[in-house]
């Protein structure tokens, strides 16, 4: 008796212009015995020739690289390979950007930041379900609120820390609460701002006015940034 052969698997291409984080996140695609990486790209054009070559099951595209059309680049990939699926990734994408790669024809947009499991259940997806779209970054965010009542004053405390460039971990233990309690506290400042990063929410945070820059290199070296209350002190 034989057995039932197995599936191949997805073939993959990885389009980004930083070698490390394409070579990374190459390696954790090859872990996984159903996904195997077939081509590289460091720019928008490598990824269209690369398409056409090899015609990938799957293909992940920095849309923001050189050489890159955003958009147009997208639809050239589909016109060379157009059973090829294409998530997006980006470190920072107006929210503009992203519904113009959705309406080209991308799959999904990723934010870089996302976790392995994250980046899993989207392949899963988009192979899955052919009309699917998946969005790992906000499609059209909310506009932030005007004045110093956009943010709690807790969510203000830890988005000091963030821009003091503490881990999540560190700004629990400098406002004594848990992390989890700070990554409900992000993502709430990330919707009350429109923001879709770390950085993107203190850059919107600091032009409202509703923190302070994040240039104190004498609080920073003091191990006390911002408004963070001293341990043993109250809050």
């Amino acid at each position: 008796m034989t057995g039932t052969p197995a599936a191949a698997p997805t073939r993959i291409v990885l389009a980004d212009d930083h070698n490390l984080f394409r070579e990374t996140l190459g390696d954790l695609l090859e872990a996984q015995p159903s996904l195997t990486v077939v081509g590289h790209a460091a720019d928008g054009a490598a990824a269209v020739r690369c398409a056409a070559a090899v015609h990938p099951d799957l293909l992940f595209l920095d849309f923001q690289m050189p050489h890159s059309r955003g958009a147009g680049t997208v639809s050239d990939i589909l016109g060379v390979s157009p059973r090829t699926r294409v998530l997006c990734l980006s470190a920072y994408a107006e929210p503009g950007l992203v519904n113009e790669v959705l309406a080209a024809g991308a799959r999904g947009v990723l934010h870089k930041g996302i976790d392995r499991e994250e980046l899993l259940m989207a392949i899963e997806r988009t192979l899955a379900q052919a009309a699917h779209t998946t969005v790992l970054v906000p499609r059209a965010p909310a506009a932030p609120a005007p004045g110093g009542d956009a943010l709690s004053s807790r969510e203000r405390q830890v988005l000091v820390g963030v821009a003091a460039a503490m881990s999540n971990r560190q700004i629990a233990e400098g406002l004594d609460i848990t992390e989890g309690t700070v990554k409900r506290h992000l993502n709430s400042v990330f919707r009350k701002l429109g923001a879709v990063s770390r950085l993107d929410a203190v850059n919107k945070a600091v032009q409202a006015g509703l923190i302070p820059s994040p240039t104190l290199p004498t609080a920073a070296r003091s191990g006390h940034w911002g408004p963070y209350p001293r341990r043993g002190t109250s809050p």
